[in-house]
């Protein structure tokens, strides 16, 4: 699920709620049941070649009439060899060997991409068959053609602890037995688990040309070749607080929590190439400066999938015209969103995604732990900057305290966006009050792997649980706000 920053220096700001009472709390439940189609179908088995229609817009029709006489032109075998070629030889550096298959357009731009993948450390990296449709067949005497949605599984180096994976659609012809299949067209997929938002398409070395990758200790960071000298620029302040969470992480988190030891960060001067990433959205909200999109782990056994994260990792990225990169203070500012942006994925990959379609989401990690710990984990490198923030989120004018934990969507009446996020940052400073900050990062873990148990998980954290800590943590924050 991806977790953004706001344009705004006051602080990070999610979409402004949609008016009540009829659209109230929408645009969440509409993610977090999308996440939850996705964690219950990614399980399904997706090794090999089913032939099916695929979901989604642009299929290719099934040949109608066939009695299974007809020339096979595309086997199993043949996709099989086709996929499995272009791994070997992306591992191997044979670019001559990766690109044999594409033709035309196909080919110019899947040289683009070789030539960035190259670039990026990948732990694994292959490509697998997801759908098929079309039946390979040579039904009408002028050749087959097949669509296939295909997976790119991966795993960046201490990035990723699990696999992940983006959805493309290859168009692969074949005219005859006497040549060799084609891939002539190659895109995002229509659809991933029945959405368009799960396809993760275009990641940066989809869009770049030339990608600019600079590797540092705790980071990768990415840009357009043109803009290397600004994303060069940009990249000390991005790994210094990366180095910063990983700390605070290591020394507080409980042993034996699966999370990241690097990141993957795109910074993009381009506020339409940087809405395009990932897919994120339909639409470009405009107000987000930065975003950590929550990649889903790809298996292939569903019987061991719940002994595994739901997420693999996440991708960041950040919008290179925003306050954040733009002010006097920039450095602080770039590593203001990098600490809270960099919060979201090491806790991404502990959401295991187990939400409940009937509940419409509400079995998820709380918004304002989510939220919470993102500011807390900024607030340590930052305390004077974390204070201002809260103090003014607390007295919008727009807003009244009323004593509630923000449990849904942020700014939900009589509540504004900046309140609700000072309400989550406190939230997280009053359990830290109560039992140190080993307690807090053990609570946000427990919480993130077992959402449905927050009553228990409160108690064990500060002695409190439901109405008694709302009630608690309500005399706090007029406590230190006052």
């Amino acid at each position: 699920m991806a977790q953004a920053w706001s344009q705004q220096a006051g602080g990070p700001v999610p979409p402004p709620p949609p008016p009540p009472p009829s659209g109230e709390n929408k645009g969440l439940k509409r993610v977090v049941i999308g996440v939850v189609v996705l964690a219950v179908l990614a399980l399904l088995g997706i090794g090999g070649v089913a032939v099916s229609k695929g979901i989604g817009g642009d299929e290719l029709p099934e040949a109608a009439g066939g009695d299974g006489s007809q020339e096979k032109l595309l086997s199993e075998s043949d996709i099989s060899s086709l996929l499995r070629g272009r791994t070997q030889a992306l591992k191997s550096g044979d670019e001559d060997a990766f690109l044999s298959p594409f033709s035309g357009a196909a080919r110019v731009h899947q040289k683009k991409i070789y030539e960035n993948l190259r670039k990026v450390p990948f732990a694994q990296a292959d490509y697998r068959v997801l759908r098929q449709t079309g039946s390979g067949s040579n039904d009408y005497g002028d050749g087959a053609t097949v669509a296939l949605d295909v997976a790119f599984v991966h795993k960046i180096e201490n990035v990723d602890v699990q696999p992940v994976a983006e959805w493309y659609r290859w168009v692969v012809k074949r005219a005859s037995k006497s040549e060799k299949p084609s891939v002539t067209k190659v895109g995002g997929s229509p659809s991933a688990y029945g959405a368009k938002g799960f396809v993760y398409y275009p990641a940066p070395w989809d869009v770049y040309d030339d990608m600019y990758v600079k590797r540092q200790a705790h980071t990768v960071v990415v840009a357009d070749k043109k803009n290397a000298a600004q994303a060069g620029r940009y990249a000390p302040h991005i790994e210094k607080a990366a180095a910063d969470d990983l700390s605070f992480w290591s020394a507080n988190a409980p042993s034996g929590a699966s999370t990241p030891t690097a990141f993957f960060v795109n910074v993009e001067p381009n506020r339409k190439t940087y809405a395009t990433m990932y897919a994120s959205a339909d639409e470009d909200p405009g107000w987000d400066a930065g975003m950590s999109v929550g990649m889903p782990a790809f298996s292939e056994a569903y019987e061991d999938v719940r002994d595994k994260p739901q997420f693999g990792g996440a991708r960041i990225k950040m919008d290179a015209t925003s306050n954040y990169f733009t002010t006097k203070d920039w450095p602080g500012g770039v590593k203001a969103i990098s600490h809270h942006e960099m919060a979201h994925s090491i806790t991404q990959a502990l959401d295991k995604g187990d939400y409940s379609i009937l509940t419409m989401g509400d079995g998820g990690p709380r918004t304002w732990v989510v939220e919470g710990f993102a500011e807390y984990m900024g607030s340590q490198f930052d305390p004077r900057a974390a204070s201002e923030k809260m103090r003014s989120g607390y007295s919008d004018p727009k807003a009244k305290f009323d004593g509630k934990l923000p449990d849904t969507e942020f700014g939900s009446y009589p509540h504004s966006v900046h309140m609700d996020y000072a309400l989550g940052y406190l939230a997280l400073k009053y359990i830290e009050k109560q039992g140190g900050q080993a307690k807090t990062l053990k609570f946000v873990v427990d919480h993130y792997q077992n959402p449905k148990k927050l009553d228990e998980q409160l108690q064990e954290a500060v002695g409190q649980s439901g109405t008694a800590f709302e009630s608690g943590w309500a005399k706090y924050v007029r406590s230190v706000v006052r």
